[in-house]
């Protein structure tokens, strides 16, 4: 292989470049309307569920995703989240994530009102149900609004029973709302009781540089904080 072959496979392989988010944007415009249905449908804030995922859209690889998804086929619907569990789709949704959204949902009392019901069982079906959801860009969506639904539950500010707990995420400035949303989405969060999740917790890596857009990321890889970017298009959007 010439040298300048080797430059440019390495550039691609371990180079963070900076987040631009053209393409992501025009992505957005085209689809934001069939995105919105969904998420109306299920009662969340739009605006705030795209700044979400935006992130995502700007580090998106259709050739990552193609490879991600052929092993994730292979092996975890054979043997399960702990075998094999990469991104998936446009969103970048794991497996497990998709697996932890439907416990929590079919334990939340939610599933009857809003007609949607998950087998939850840790069967080969299940799995192979879940991996067909996540390759389609509206279940992505329907993934993305149970996600802010159960947030909002079990970080709000009100428990089961409507009696305040505590100021909880739905009590705070919406570009805080966006900032904690985008980061519970990128590093995570424990699904609790509702009134209950520990805004200390989101907050704590609110601010933390641990996005990038590298394939196979290394200690020189240059990271962003996520919720920075989100915000930054909740705003475009809002403005």
């Amino acid at each position: 292989m010439h040298l300048q072959a080797l430059i440019l496979l390495f550039t691609i392989l371990f180079a963070a470049p900076s987040p631009k988010d053209g393409a992501a944007n025009d992505y957005c415009n085209a689809h934001r309307a069939e995105w919105r249905q969904v998420w109306e449908e299920y009662e969340v804030p739009c605006d705030i569920a795209e700044a979400v995922i935006f992130p995502e859209l700007i580090r998106y690889s259709m050739f990552q995703d193609k490879m991600e998804t052929g092993a994730v086929k292979s092996l975890y619907i054979t043997r399960g989240a702990g075998s094999c569990d990469f991104s998936i789709g446009r969103f970048q949704m794991k497996p497990s994530f998709a697996e932890e959204l439907e416990k929590r949902w079919m334990r939340s009392g939610l599933a009857r009102r809003y007609d949607l019901f998950f087998d939850t069982k840790d069967s080969e079906n299940a799995r192979r149900v879940r991996i067909t959801r996540l390759e389609k860009e509206e279940w992505q969506c329907i993934y993305l609004a149970i996600f802010l639904k159960m947030l909002y539950l079990d970080y709000g500010s009100y428990d089961k029973r409507g009696e305040r707990t505590q100021d909880g995420i739905d009590a705070l400035p919406l570009q805080e709302q966006v900032r904690l949303a985008a980061t519970a989405y990128n590093r995570g969060c424990r699904w609790v009781n509702p009134g209950y999740g520990p805004l200390d917790e989101l907050q704590a890596n609110a601010h933390d540089k641990h996005f990038h857009t590298a394939i196979l990321p290394t200690s020189r890889t240059r990271r962003y904080v996520y919720a920075d970017i989100s915000l930054k298009h909740f705003r475009r959007l809002t403005r």
